[in-house]
């Protein structure tokens, strides 16, 4: 006979169904664990209909690339509801053409591939018809495609011909169905993003069937229609006493995130944009003593190497510099009164290699991807805590 007294609580007394809501609200570190516990958690963790507020969130991935030794390549990710960075397993065949965006990680030459996040199975697409690295990359649905339902949009970018940069070709901007692996040649970027047409001084943003391209230091902005394949007029989106800044798509508004330098002294703000008008008003400014934290105070142009990416109701800024280990912070965007609220994000554990280039995004995760241990996976990812 059991000891188990029925007036007792006890979790193996409840249904299935409120076992299952109660795993629910558990965040991602405490679901990994608790999927290990009994085979009926973890059948009920890993089905495909649980669902969790906790993959709700966007999660911040970051890769560290070595120019001259990948097995000093390190991948992080961060879960924003358990405020914990996670390490993942390297991949060890990364470099410069290696990008991200949401739900897929791509590499871009010799030859154009893609999976889903936290996965290897590599598929290769058929050739773009222009060879590129250090595109624009989104990801976005088209329900007329039928099949898997979404198409990625690659544009700019730079061409090597002969081993040497070709200058001048701002790149057709080309779609690819993976449903035909065909890749479509659509109209290429307006002639003002020519002095730099990478990701290195562009930022883009997926926004209501319009991928946005922004300059990062010219602040000239144009949208593609992604049914139209036509290109909007180019505008200028500079906010007074803006040095540099970054377009986001957030879940109900497009963003313009931006160093300034006003008369009252530096200071990182925020704009919601208005997508008709292009007319902006500030939503929020971080911290003095936040921005201050992400920064060498004693170098003169400190702020420069900044980055900010974002998605859903999240942003992200970070430092992509080595001195403090990449440190970062998080603003998170209430969708019913527009409240913004800043925090730290924590600082990645040690040991934490020096990096030559940082490539970063944003991007949602499911459960599944997290804890299936099958073949195609990057394997186990590892939560890592001060």
């Amino acid at each position: 006979m059991s000891d188990h007294n029925p007036k007792d609580p006890n979790i193996n007394t409840l249904s299935t169904d409120l076992t299952e809501l109660i795993l629910s609200f558990l965040p991602i570190p405490s679901l990994l664990r608790a999927s290990s516990v009994c085979r009926l958690w973890h059948s009920l963790v890993s089905s495909p209909s649980f669902s969790s507020p906790s993959l709700s969130h966007p999660w911040f991935f970051l890769f560290g690339l070595h120019n001259t030794s990948a097995k000093n390549n390190q991948s992080f990710a961060f879960d924003p509801i358990s405020n914990s960075w996670f390490r993942l397993p390297d991949f060890h065949d990364s470099d410069s053409s290696f990008l991200g965006s949401n739900g897929f990680f791509f590499t871009t030459t010799p030859k154009f591939s893609y999976t889903p996040v936290l996965k290897t199975a590599w598929r290769f697409t058929s050739p773009l018809k222009y060879s590129r690295i250090n595109p624009l990359l989104g990801v976005f649905h088209d329900p007329t495609s039928g099949g898997l339902g979404f198409k990625f949009i690659v544009v700019g970018g730079v061409r090597f011909i002969g081993g040497l940069v070709d200058i001048e070709d701002r790149l057709t901007v080309e779609i690819y169905d993976p449903n035909l692996d065909s890749w479509q040649l659509c109209p290429p970027l307006p002639a003002d993003f020519r002095s730099g047409n990478s990701s290195q001084s562009l930022s883009s943003a997926l926004f209501k069937r319009r991928f946005y391209v922004f300059g990062i230091y010219s602040c000239f902005v144009s949208s593609f229609d992604l049914q139209k394949h036509v290109w909007s007029e180019v505008q200028t989106l500079r906010p007074p006493g803006v040095n540099f800044s970054f377009l986001i798509a957030c879940k109900d508004m497009l963003v313009l995130a931006g160093m300034c330098n006003p008369p009252r002294g530096p200071s990182f703000n925020l704009w919601k944009i208005n997508e008709d008008t292009m007319e902006f008003s500030e939503i929020a400014t971080m911290p003095h003593d936040l921005l201050y934290s992400l920064v060498d105070s004693e170098e003169e142009d400190k702020f420069a190497s900044l980055k900010c990416v974002g998605l859903g109701n999240l942003i992200y800024v970070f430092n992509e510099e080595y001195h403090k280990k990449y440190p970062a912070c998080i603003c998170e965007i209430n969708g019913e009164n527009g409240k913004c609220t800043w925090r730290r994000v924590p600082q990645l554990p040690s040991p934490v290699n020096k990096f030559h280039k940082v490539i970063s995004f944003c991007s949602t995760v499911s459960l599944s991807s997290i804890l299936r241990r099958e073949d195609d996976d990057v394997g186990p990812i590892q939560a890592m805590y001060d």
